[in-house]
């Protein structure tokens, strides 16, 4: 995970036990890797505060960010952090979405979560990693790999 990934947020989901309401949901665009980050708001400063200590300090600082025009993501405060990280945004498209390569997992995330949930719907922040593992592990049909052998061999 490095030079270019896709960020998105995930809502709709029930409050959990810890208050995680929400799901940063980032991907590498080059091996899809997928990182899943629970979140109890989408402050600007929370999702930047996630990206440097828990993406950019283990994969390294990516080129290029692409987002859609939440106000999370264009708020002063993200848009500075990236300017001072030397990190370029990407915008996608007002209503086409699917450019944003977190729409496809957000759309495999959103039926493992319901299939979960309906055992228990308050603790799908303390699952959350079991399911980015499946999905890491899994070999990717457009490139034939895993995305955890892509990133780490």
């Amino acid at each position: 995970m490095a030079h270019h990934i896709s960020i998105d947020i995930k809502e709709q989901f029930s409050i959990t036990k810890r208050q995680k309401q929400f799901l940063l949901v980032i991907v590498d665009y080059f091996t899809r890797l997928v990182e899943l980050f629970p979140l109890q708001t989408t402050m600007a400063d929370v999702i930047a505060n996630v990206n440097i200590d828990e993406v950019f300090c283990r994969y390294g600082m990516p080129t290029f960010i692409l987002s859609n025009n939440g106000p999370e993501f264009i708020a002063d405060l993200f848009t500075e952090t990236r300017k001072a990280l030397c990190i370029r945004r990407k915008l996608t498209a007002a209503y086409h979405a699917q450019t944003n390569m977190t729409e496809r997992v957000n759309r495999t995330l959103k039926l493992q979560i319901r299939i979960y949930a309906q055992q228990n719907h308050q603790l799908w922040d303390e699952e959350i990693q079991k399911l980015a593992f499946t999905i890491r592990t899994s070999v990717n049909e457009t490139i034939g790999e895993t995305h955890v052998f892509l990133n780490f061999g």
